[in-house]
């Protein structure tokens, strides 16, 4: 379990410091960490759709008014930072499009849905944050603020190279985690249930993308 402490260190051994001791210490480093730190975070979130920040919720349709075409309105959970996959029930086991996602409002022509998304909860508390991935952010802090603090862009050359091996890897690790993709379903299946012609187990990606292959590296 890491801190924002451990992060902001590991983050200036990669550009060959080592100068803070505490989230208050006074020097450059510990300030131009400050001063990045939301965007490499945000950034990092959005190159992946992680599986230890993926909630799924069932919601309910509101009293708001849909936009045209749509026959309910619903509001995002609380937490919600950026949807994964929509589907008109937490067992649903096919494809399901009949929903839309725009304009900051979320509508569907079913009463209820069930929603998983990347919650907002996991970016503020590095402490939830597995190894692979404090690391990266570790090294992309670095990547981000070495310039600034080294006076020179050789060390940062180096770094960006070193970032997309560290996004795979923590991307490979937290795929052997994943419970929230389904088995595919077989043909037979299929065709017993009605469950159409996809053999996908839910799902319509927003906000991200999702291959199969995400993570698999």
């Amino acid at each position: 379990m890491a801190t924002r402490l451990d992060v902001y260190k590991q983050a200036e051994l990669h550009i060959g410091k080592s100068t803070i001791t505490a989230l208050t210490d006074v020097v450059e480093a510990r300030y131009k960490f400050d001063q990045a730190w939301l965007g490499v975070v945000e950034e990092a979130f959005s190159e992946g759709d992680w599986n230890f920040a993926k909630k799924t919720s069932s919601i309910t349709a509101t009293a708001g008014v849909p936009i045209d075409g749509w026959a309910y309105s619903f509001d995002y959970p609380a937490d919600y930072l950026r949807t994964v996959s929509m589907a008109p029930y937490a067992a649903w086991r096919g494809d399901f499009y009949d929903f839309a996602d725009q304009g900051g409002g979320l509508y569907a022509n079913t009463q209820n849905l069930t929603i998983t998304y990347i919650s907002s909860a996991s970016v503020s508390d590095p402490t939830k944050w597995p190894t692979m991935f404090w690391r990266y952010v570790a090294l992309k802090l670095a990547y981000e603020t070495c310039e600034a603090l080294t006076n020179g862009t050789t060390k940062q050359a180096d770094l960006e190279k070193r970032l997309k091996k560290a996004l795979r890897q923590a991307k490979s690790v937290d795929a052997r985690n994943e419970n929230n993709k389904r088995p595919k379903v077989g043909s037979w299946m299929r065709s017993r249930h009605g469950w159409g012609g996809s053999s996908s187990p839910i799902v319509t990606t927003l906000g991200g993308e999702i291959v199969p292959e995400e993570g698999d590296v």
